[in-house]
């Protein structure tokens, strides 16, 4: 006869060891697994949150490129704050002939103040644009003083038919995350401070600096990132500069020359004198028929105070005073 073979298995024992060596295996592989996916999806939503930040800041530098300058004086921008500026730029013609032909209009970008614990709702960037239909451009809804706070989103706007109230354009904007202060989305030339910055200092911008920090899970410190861009305002007007020298020709006359008077945009100056001390003041009449840049006047002997008034082409006026003494 042939011996039976033998059928020995696995003990009980041998079998929970390997169970266990598995579960162990499999945890680990399922850690990992869940761990790298919970980072990719992290990555995916910060990759996200930067396209459309810089896809945003592209918007906002295009506007900036494409001001609109008012003729009457040189100020670009009508509200700068370190998150929030208003100014008019170039859209889409509206109104027909006598309408608004050159399609300006009034957008303002701003960053809403985030609450203490963070609130994703705040952390945005947001657009407003007014529109017109008329060829003189609408009041403009927002104070160009810096001291007063407006609202972002400011629901009390109102917009032209068909426009939004507001438009979010990024999300996961981290600059006033949980009232952060330091980290400013806009800042400006010149050494201006965007949070002393008043609204007489508003003419001398002619560069915008945009700086978002960017990040869609916060609890992520370290994801933080930074969109940045520049924009020059190259359709800024500059103030012409007026100055003058005298020249005292004794007999009671004096020679003004306002031949140091120039214009940063290198266009005719027009030339306008008057005499503002004493007063009366000798020959005041005959000294404002003026207009040139250089001027013989004879008020006699004395000390006057005389103002001289430099006009662009544009219309952009500058006025200087100073005390001419005549032997």
């Amino acid at each position: 006869m042939t011996a039976l073979r033998r059928h020995d298995g696995f003990t009980l024992i041998e079998l929970l060891v390997a169970m266990t060596i598995s579960l162990v295996v499999f945890g680990a592989a399922l850690t990992l697994l869940d761990s790298y996916l919970r980072q990719s999806n992290a990555a995916t939503k910060r990759l996200d949150a930067q396209d459309r930040v810089r896809l945003a800041v592209d918007r906002i530098v295009r506007d900036l490129r494409n001001v609109s300058s008012p003729l009457t004086a040189p100020k670009l921008l009508e509200r700068a704050t370190p998150y929030d500026v208003v100014f008019q730029t170039i859209g889409t013609p509206s109104g027909g002939a006598s309408g608004n032909v050159s399609g300006i209009e009034r957008v303002r970008y701003c960053i809403p103040q985030d609450t203490s614990s963070g609130s994703a709702g705040q952390e945005e960037l947001i657009a407003q644009v007014q529109t017109w239909t008329t060829s003189a451009p609408a009041a403009d809804p927002w104070s160009s003083d810096p001291t007063q706070t407006i609202a972002c989103p400011d629901l009390t706007f109102t917009p032209a038919t068909g426009q939004p109230v507001y438009t979010v354009l990024a999300q996961a904007v981290m600059n006033r995350y949980r009232q952060t202060t330091g980290y400013p989305a806009f800042s400006f030339n010149n050494g201006l401070d965007g949070n002393s910055i008043a609204a007489t200092d508003l003419p001398q911008i002619s560069t915008i600096q945009v700086n978002l920090r960017v990040n869609p899970t916060p609890s992520l410190s370290g994801a933080t990132t930074q969109v940045q861009s520049s924009a020059y305002l190259r359709n800024k007007q500059h103030a012409p500069v007026a100055q003058f020298t005298y020249t005292a020709t004794g007999s009671g006359g004096v020679i003004l020359n306002a031949g140091q008077s120039y214009s940063p945009d290198n266009e005719q100056l027009s030339y306008a004198w008057a005499c503002t001390l004493p007063s009366p003041c000798p020959a005041a009449s005959s000294l404002s028929i003026a207009s040139t840049g250089l001027v013989s006047w004879k008020p006699g002997a004395g000390a006057y105070t005389v103002a001289l008034t430099v006009t662009d082409e544009t219309g952009v006026q500058t006025t200087t005073t100073q005390q001419v003494t005549v032997t």
